[in-house]
C-alpha cells in the first residue's frame, strides 16, 4: 500500500515547556480547483500527511474559493510569496520557462508510460525542466501530477480535422496550446479557464481548447456538446513551493516533504486511468459527443503543426539539446519505444 496512505504512528516527543515550543509554520496553499476533484483530493491528504509527519510543526492551510488565486495567478503569486505553494497546469510556467515546452509539443509526449517515465523523481528530463523553473521563477517543483487530456470542447462544430477550424474563434488557455491552433488555421482567443464557459455560452468562441477534466471542474457539458479527443499533449498539474519558504523548513522537513510529494504523485498515476476514463464517461452521461481522431485526421494535425517542434528547438536555450538526448534514451528504453496498442485516452 502507498506510503501516503499508511504511516507508521510515531512515538510522542518528550514533553517540553511551552515557551521552549518553536511555533508551527503555516504553509498557504493556493489550489484553483474544486478541492473535492481528485487533485483536490490528492492535495488535501498532502497536507494532512504534513501535518501528521512533522508533528503539527508544518501546517498547510489550502485556501478556499474566496482566497484562492485562479489557474493564471498562481505561478506569479507563489514566485512572489503572496502564498508559499501552488498548483497549475504545466502551460502556465511555458512563457517563464521555455523549456517546459517541451511537454506541450505537438505529439512528442503523447502516450502515459512516457509521460509517467519522463515525470519520474529519477528522470534527466525532469531534473532539467525543474532547474530553470527554480532558477527563473524562484520556485521549486514538490510534484508531478496527471490531470486529464487535452481536448477541444465546442457546439456542433466537428473540430477532428484542422480544416474545421480555419478561421473560427478557438479559446486557449496557454499560449503553447494557443501556437498549435494558429498554426493549424485557428482565429486564436487567449482567454482564462473560468471565461471559457461564457465565450461558449455567448458564441464568441466556436470552441476551446482544455482539458477534459473542465467537462465537470468548469461545467463545461452546459455550454458544449462535443469533445474533440486530441491527445496531443500530456495534461500536467504542477505542484511548486516558494524557495524561501522552502529554506525555512528544517533538513528533516524537507525530506518529509519531498517523500509525500512522491508519494502523491504515485498514488495520482495509479489512479489515473480510472479518473481519466470517469470523466469522459460523466461527459458522456450528459450526452455529450466524444470524437476520436482518424489516422488520417491525426496525420493532418501532425503535419499543420510541425513547424512548432521546429521553432521549439530554436528557442529552449542551452538545456534544450540535453533534454532532447535525454528524450532519444527514454523512448529506446523498454518503457517507451512504442506507444500502446490499444490508446487508453478514453477507454481502458
Amino acid at each position: 500500500m502507498l506510503a501516503l496512505f499508511c504511516l507508521a504512528s510515531a512515538a510522542p516527543a518528550a514533553a517540553q515547556p511551552a515557551s521552549a515550543q518553536p511555533a508551527a509554520i503555516t504553509l498557504r496553499f493556493s489550489l484553483p480547483i474544486s478541492p473535492d476533484s481528485p487533485t483536490g483530493q490528492n492535495v488535501h491528504e498532502f497536507a494532512r500527511q504534513i501535518d501528521a509527519r512533522t508533528g503539527g510543526a508544518v501546517k498547510i492551510d489550502v485556501l478556499g474559493k474566496d482566497r484562492r488565486q485562479e489557474e493564471h495567478e498562481v505561478v506569479a503569486a507563489v514566485a512572489s510569496g503572496a502564498v508559499e505553494i501552488g498548483a497549475t497546469s504545466l502551460g502556465q510556467f511555458a512563457n517563464d520557462v521555455p523549456l517546459t515546452k517541451a511537454f506541450l509539443q505537438p505529439f512528442l509526449f503523447n502516450f502515459d508510460a512516457l509521460v509517467e517515465a519522463a515525470t519520474n523523481p529519477e528522470s534527466e528530463i525532469r531534473a532539467l525542466i525543474e532547474k530553470e523553473i527554480l532558477y527563473w521563477t524562484g520556485t521549486r517543483v514538490l510534484w508531478w501530477q496527471p490531470y486529464g487530456s487535452s481536448v477541444i470542447f465546442s457546439k456542433q462544430l466537428l473540430a477532428s480535422d484542422p480544416a474545421a477550424i480555419a478561421t473560427r474563434a478557438i479559446g486557449t488557455t496557454d499560449d503553447q496550446t494557443g501556437e498549435l491552433i494558429k498554426a493549424c488555421g485557428g482565429a486564436v482567443r487567449r482567454v482564462t479557464p473560468g471565461d471559457v464557459v461564457a465565450g461558449l455560452k455567448s458564441g464568441s468562441l466556436a470552441a476551446a481548447a482544455t482539458d477534459i477534466m473542465n467537462v465537470k471542474e468548469r461545467e463545461l457539458w452546459r455550454v458544449a456538446d462535443t469533445i474533440t479527443n486530441l491527445r496531443y499533449a500530456p495534461s500536467l498539474f504542477m505542484i511548486v513551493v516558494n524557495d524561501k519558504a522552502w529554506q525555512r523548513l528544517t533538513a528533516e522537513q524537507r525530506e518529509i516533504f519531498e517523500e509525500l510529494a512522491q508519494d502523491a504523485q504515485s498514488y495520482m498515476w495509479v489512479r489515473f486511468a480510472t479518473v481519466r476514463a470517469e470523466a469522459y464517461a460523466f461527459a458522456s452521461e450528459k450526452g455529450m459527443r466524444i470524437v476520436e481522431l482518424s489516422k488520417g485526421e491525426v496525420e493532418a494535425w501532425r503535419a499543420c503543426s510541425a513547424p512548432l517542434l521546429e521553432a521549439y528547438l530554436e528557442r529552449a536555450g542551452p538545456a534544450g539539446p540535453k533534454l532532447f538526448s535525454a528524450y532519444g534514451k527514454l523512448r529506446a528504453g523498454p518503457c517507451c519505444r512504442e506507444p500502446p496498442l490499444k490508446d487508453d485516452a478514453t477507454k481502458d
